[in-house]
């Protein structure tokens, strides 16, 4: 039982801790001015509080006024007179207002609410959109053999740095009992304007529903659109659109069918839910050309979002089980080419899984299945063929010439790779950049968000059979590791040689820069190397870089019917030095001097011992160190 005098409160505090998970909640500057508080009796509260939390984040200013009364018995609400605002940080945005007032007395067990001039306006800052939505309901009747109501207006607006959306709709009177309700209908009107393309669009549909069953049906939204871009062949796009909608809110389902006509492209389509809190959806889509171009414009440049190291939380796929077709002929989009693209959607709760992909890119044919799991930190999955790509498309033509860009003696970071947990494999039949074809790729790809790695890595480059694992950790600050295995290798022809027969001046400073910032370990073994037209065999290479030092160690191969092993240091932490040491055993001279130097004037076979370090920060002063 509550009975007590009216109740003043001025700049109080009240604030709680929640041991169990760290959640803290706070009001602060709370006055209250209340009347006599009884329940089942109307009360007078003006009232105003700062509150704040951590979970979730909440910051914000609030303030209420009205004549309330709250009936727990009968389970009877009442508000009269109602004047409210927040103001402040909350449902993640920023500066977020939102201001209520109106009459609603409302007896949910008996369904009965009566509405009077209710208002909600809303504002925010909600990931770099602002965001706005203005609703008026100045009468709502449900009563026991009535139902009644004036129009009910509802305004959406958006705003981006590269678009602005407008949204009107008004639900016209509505008449009936609660068994049948009947309105002339929703209609609205949509305009988006981004850059030069204006999209304008008209929209209604009758409407009627049963509020005691709570079954509401939109037959036919039927609307067209008008869009206009200077890009567009004919500067103007006209379409039509509609969309027929029924639920069962009592026995959580509903159904929706859809269609579009937008010059060439048609798009259609049917989606059924059953259950509201675990949902189970099917739905099929079907088009037989997207061109996206005229759809949404020619792409723009934009910079880059930022990335985050926090893996994406998809929980929400976890309450619902998905069934699906998804079939369209072509998508058009920029350069690109879609066609022929058909997959099956399937969810249970555990597992997201994409299966029977068959689509066309390009020129290009993409086989396989795709799947997410462990949805809180999502697992991906795949499992691809892909029978050519053309890399040059994408590219830009291999070897076109781009701005030089500046050096960083930072160490490259990789963080984003840290929200990536994916289990793989694609292979690609063959692969085009430049003058360069690879075939029969195939790549085994896992990351874990701490590692990931290439394993296996097979391929046919040119002449060169690979075979490989890389691998790559401490993504802040990455650390690479590699065993590549190469039958043979012509480096020769992938080294351009230089039109530029300007000779560099021996006092411009030696950039080593990337070595600083470079750790990695691994090896590379090739069974017969061609560079610089100078041949050898069963090279073997081991590098150690890490803390600005470069180790190549073994630096061995056979060379002309000797051999050669050594190795080679670079220290580029202040003043580069070199150590260099080799020992080159009964190599025959005469073939090794043709090869290098085209001149045959020695013969027989020599040994020769190396041991060489040197430092400076121009190529003369190291030239200088051995003297």
């Amino acid at each position: 039982q509550i009975n007590h005098s009216p109740t003043i409160v001025t700049n109080s505090e009240v604030s709680f801790l929640d041991e169990a998970t760290n959640a803290k909640y706070k009001i602060s500057k709370l006055d209250l001015q209340t009347g006599h508080v009884a329940l089942a009796e109307p009360v007078d509260v003006d009232t105003h509080f700062t509150v704040t939390s951590n979970k979730p984040e909440l910051a914000a200013n609030a303030s209420l006024k009205g004549n309330f009364l709250v009936d727990p018995k009968t389970k009877h609400f009442k508000v009269k007179g109602l004047d409210s605002r927040i103001q402040g940080d909350m449902f993640n945005g920023k500066g977020v207002d939102i201001v209520a007032s109106g009459n609603v007395d409302a007896q949910p067990e008996i369904m009965e609410v009566v509405v009077d001039n209710l208002k909600l306006v809303a504002s925010g800052n909600f990931d770099g959109a602002h965001n706005a939505i203005d609703m008026s309901a100045p009468s709502l009747n449900v009563l026991k053999d009535e139902v009644k109501s004036d129009k009910v207006t509802l305004s959406l607006f958006q705003s981006k740095t590269d678009a602005d959306l407008k949204l009107n709709m008004v639900l016209a009177g509505m008449k009936g009992s609660p068994k049948a309700i009947q309105s002339a209908g929703i209609t609205g009107d949509l305009s988006l304007v981004q850059g030069k393309r204006t999209v304008l669009g008209k929209f209604s549909s009758p409407f009627s529903g049963n509020i005691e069953n709570l079954i509401f049906d939109i037959p036919k939204l039927a609307g067209n659109l008008d869009i206009k871009d200077p890009s567009l062949p004919n500067g103007q796009l006209k379409g039509t659109f509609s969309v027929g909608a029924h639920t069962d809110i009592k026995n959580e389902l509903a159904n929706s069918q859809f269609n579009l006509v937008l010059d060439d492209t048609k798009v259609n389509g049917d989606i059924a839910v059953t259950g509201f809190k675990k949902q189970h959806i099917k739905f099929n889509l079907a088009a037989d050309k997207l061109d996206l171009n005229k759809l949404l414009g020619k792409p723009t440049t934009t910079a880059p979002a930022k990335t985050s190291s926090k893996p994406a939380d998809m929980s929400a796929l976890s309450n619902m089980t998905l069934d699906g077709k998804i079939n369209i002929g072509s998508i058009i989009y920029d350069k690109y080419r879609v066609s022929g693209l058909n997959v099956n959607v399937l969810a249970d709760g555990d597992k997201l899984a994409l299966n029977g992909l068959n689509v066309k890119v390009d020129e290009s044919q993409i086989k396989g299945s795709l799947g997410i799991s462990h949805f809180a930190k999502p697992l991906y999955t795949f499992d691809i063929d892909v029978d050519q790509v053309d890399l040059d498309r994408y590219a830009g033509g291999a070897g076109s010439t781009t701005a030089k860009q500046e050096t960083s003696n930072k160490p490259l970071d990789l963080s984003a790779l840290k929200a990536l947990n994916a289990d793989g494999s694609i292979r690609v039949g063959h692969l085009k950049y430049g003058k360069t074809n690879a075939s029969n790729i195939n790549i085994k790809l896992n990351a874990n968000g701490e590692k990931l790695s290439l394993n296996p890595f097979s391929a046919k480059v040119d002449d060169s059979q690979i075979h490989a694992n890389l691998a790559i950790s401490q993504f802040s600050n990455p650390a690479f590791n590699f065993d590549v295995n190469i039958d043979k290798l012509d480096a020769d022809r992938y080294i351009t040689k230089s039109d530029n027969t300007t000779k560099s001046s021996g006092d411009t400073p030696i950039d080593l820069s990337a070595l600083k910032k470079l750790n990695a370990t691994g090896e590379a073994k090739i069974g017969w190397l061609k560079l610089a037209n100078v041949k050898t065999e069963n090279v073997n290479i081991g590098l150690k870089a890490a803390d600005g030092i470069a180790t190549l160690s073994p630096f061995a191969a056979n060379l002309y019917q000797g051999s050669m092993s050594g190795m080679l240091k670079v220290d580029a932490r202040t003043t580069p030095s070199i150590t260099f040491k080799q020992n080159m055993k009964s190599v025959s001279v005469g073939p090794l001097m043709v090869d290098a130097i085209n001149n045959d004037m020695l013969s027989g076979t020599g040994s020769v011992n190396v041991d060489i370090t040197t430092q400076g920060n121009t190529v003369n002063t190291l030239k200088k160190g051995l003297s």
